[in-house]
């Protein structure tokens, strides 16, 4: 059993008073989370393992240090090795919480920050009974995400909640970490350079521990990506869903990773399992695989657009891996199919600023149908640098497209043309992706 002392030693061990500064790289999501500093409940950040929802409790804690005391900021980290003696339960958290109203700040508005949380037995029940006893605090919480699922919250903390995602770098956050403006006019004087960056971008991905190394290493990269792949496998997801068929589980991420943009359907996937395994597994089972690699932040799944619910639930969706690095690790090359990862970073970049992302087919397609409120904007990507490379299927989907009054905007995702083409009186606006991904970027 711990002491007071020991345990004032672990909160001195990951706390910054004392106005101790650490050099944090900002993200994005803090402009989001900023509004919520004086919520009264609990702010949930989500997110896959190793994309840096630990560094962004810091660069939080940061922020306020700069309105308030920072001994008025206790974080507590769960993984602290002399926390690992210990059976982690409530009254663990409670401890921390004595000795640190001893010994730091005895005030009742202090900020509490509890990080990789899921190692605390019954932690939500803690959690709640604090922020029904204490109506002034807030608390932020991080950890394993397939243990945070927002459908688990909702029960757990009765409401009194908001999450809020960390993925690794967009291209816009590695840009500027890497000292770029993201000016439009520095931008187009510098678009070589912020080109190469990209295609860097489309090729390792934005895992932190992967991109903030320079040069970046090929073969560290690869390795350091699929122990990613592997932990969210058999230590994520294994573990929190007790999955009896890791081998399939691994083989439905792997085709996933290879076919992301790619329609999928569930029977066919089904065939494919038992052509290569010679043993059948239930759609069932392989849907639940799916809906675990996707509360786990390993992939995303994009549904087909329809007007009417019934049609759109049965067409097949389309995947995407949380990082285009990941993905070419999983799938054992990091030599880029330029074309689809193109198409993937623009995915990434679009489901950070419309309400909800989905595609479209007919005889044409179009790659990304974005929702923002009532109004629609249509999206299909190419990787070509001239007018006259762009194939007319990729104007075409325009056309076919059941638009109405809600579409918007047209848009055509190029690698380096910028102009406005005009299609059997249609408006379609060919804008380089770098141009895309950069934009708004200077708002935060």
């Amino acid at each position: 059993m711990m002491n007071d002392e020991e345990f004032f030693e672990v909160l001195l061990r990951w706390n910054l008073w004392g106005n101790q500064q650490l050099n944090i790289i900002p993200r994005r999501v803090l402009s989001q989370i900023k509004p919520f500093m004086d919520y009264h409940g609990a702010i949930v950040i989500q997110g896959p393992r190793r994309a840096g929802k630990s560094t962004l409790l810091y660069l939080i804690i940061q922020n306020l240090m700069k309105e308030i005391a920072p001994e008025r900021c206790l974080y507590i980290n769960f993984e602290d090795y002399a926390l690992s003696s210990l059976e982690l339960t409530p009254s663990t958290i409670q401890r921390l919480l004595e000795v640190y109203g001893e010994k730091v700040y005895s005030g009742e508005d202090f900020f509490l920050f509890l990080d990789e949380v899921q190692n605390v037995k019954d932690w939500h029940r803690w959690v709640r009974t604090f922020l029904d006893t204490h109506h002034n605090n807030t608390v932020f919480i991080s950890g394993s995400s397939s243990r945070l699922l927002s459908s688990e919250l909702a029960g757990l903390l009765t409401g009194r909640h908001v999450v809020f995602e960390t993925l690794p770098f967009s291209f816009s956050e590695l840009v500027i970490n890497q000292g770029y403006s993201t000016d439009s006019i520095y931008i187009r004087k510098n678009k070589n350079a912020i080109k190469g960056l990209l295609a860097e971008y489309m090729r390792f991905g934005g895992f932190p521990e992967v991109v903030l190394r320079r040069p970046i290493n090929e073969s560290r990269a690869r390795r350091i990506l699929t122990q990613y792949a592997e932990d969210i496998l058999f230590k994520d997801i294994s573990t929190h869903y007790n999955v009896l068929n890791m081998k399939i589980l691994k083989f439905v991420s792997l085709f996933l990773a290879q076919n992301s943009g790619c329609k999928l359907s569930i029977r066919g996937l089904q065939k494919v399992i038992e052509a290569e395994f010679g043993e059948k597994s239930s759609t069932t089972t392989i849907a639940n695989y799916i809906q675990y690699l996707e509360e786990a932040y390993m992939s995303f799944e994009v549904r087909h657009f329809d007007y009417s619910i019934m049609r759109a639930i049965r067409r097949p969706s389309k995947y995407y891996m949380v990082d285009t690095g990941l993905r070419n690790a999983m799938c054992g090359s990091l030599t880029p199919d330029r074309g689809k990862l193109l198409e993937y970073v623009v995915y990434l970049y679009l489901r950070t600023i419309y309400d909800d992302v989905f595609y479209w087919s007919g005889k044409r397609e179009i790659d990304f149908v974005c929702r923002e409120g009532k109004e629609i904007d249509l999206y299909n990507i190419t990787y070509v640098s001239d007018v006259n490379e762009i194939s007319v299927r990729e104007l075409e989907g325009f056309l076919e497209f059941p638009s109405g009054k809600a579409v918007r905007k047209r848009y055509l995702i190029t690698w380096d043309l910028q102009r406005t083409i005009t299609h059997k009186n249609i408006t379609i606006e060919a804008i380089p992706a770098y141009v895309l991904l950069l934009q708004k970027s200077e708002n935060w």
